[in-house]
């Protein structure tokens, strides 16, 4: 247990090498700057991640790096900034290649934003950068979206359909930054707009083609009747509920972190490799 979370971006090089004489471990918080509706701020996913990162530093001792913000959100609200989802992937992974460079053996990502392609894309990234690169022979890669660390978030995802700017996302919020939290400016879009995003989380998105044929790629696009972005019921939220998850998926990761950091092998070993069945 330690007093306080060691920071990255506090420390100096002297810091950073005796750190790296006595641990190898890291942790990378990755969120981004998107439309969050009227009543949360654009830096919702960055400082979720980060919250969750730095409590979990302070109660392993481990390392946590700058939050990263260079991801694809699909949107195009004003305060969305999209990065290439391709980018993101190299950004990420050049970031953990510089990291390994320095001497950090395990890192351990804890993800606060979702969103299809840009999960796609930093999956890939992380695949390739161990496939390919010699480096990483020795170096642990621990993938942890918040939403696997914490049941509750999973819950009310499949259960009620709450998927961005909702319960979830508002509730946590009141728990770590309530004073950025506006619950009297919450608004929605149009009732059809609505229903149509809460019946899957892709929905904002609208599809149009030169032709319509199946081997012509779709143009996605954001809707344009979509207004505000809610994708959920953050009417509903409390500072209980996000205190609750919180420390959920806190939990979770010190719980998980300190088992792969003490009992992970110096190099990689043979496991059972089933890959998906081909389907045409």
């Amino acid at each position: 247990m330690s007093s306080r979370a060691p920071v990255f971006k506090e420390m100096t090089v002297k810091d950073i090498q005796d750190y790296l004489a006595e641990r190898r471990s890291i942790i990378l918080p990755i969120g981004i700057v998107e439309q969050h509706g009227h009543h949360l701020p654009v830096y919702t996913d960055a400082m979720t991640a980060e919250a969750t990162a730095m409590a979990v530093a302070k109660r392993t001792g481990m390392l946590c790096f700058p939050v990263i913000t260079a991801c694809f959100s699909g949107g195009t609200l004003p305060g969305t900034v999209n990065i290439n989802p391709n980018v993101s992937g190299m950004v990420i992974a050049e970031t953990i290649q510089s990291l390994v460079a320095q001497g950090f053996r395990n890192v351990f990502l804890i993800l606060g934003h979702g969103g299809s392609e840009n999960y796609r894309s930093l999956m890939n990234s992380l695949n390739l950068l161990l496939r390919t690169n010699p480096a990483f022979e020795d170096v642990m890669l621990v993938f942890s979206p918040i939403w696997v660390a914490c049941p509750d978030f999973v819950k009310y995802m499949k259960e009620d359909q709450d998927w961005h700017a909702g319960l979830v996302e508002t509730s946590w919020m009141l728990h770590i930054a309530p004073e950025l939290v506006r619950m009297d400016e919450i608004a929605y879009d149009e009732k059809e707009v609505y229903e149509r995003m809460l019946a899957h989380p892709d929905n904002y998105q609208s599809a149009s083609k030169p032709i319509d044929h199946e081997w012509v790629i779709p143009r996605l696009t954001q809707s344009d009747d979509v207004k505000v972005g809610v994708m959920g019921f953050p009417e509903r939220a409390s500072a209980e509920l996000g205190k609750k998850m919180f420390e959920q998926a806190v939990e979770a990761c010190v719980t998980t972190y300190t088992k792969l950091e003490t009992e992970r092998a110096p190099k990689y070993k043979e496991i059972v490799f089933e890959p998906e069945p081909v389907v045409f």
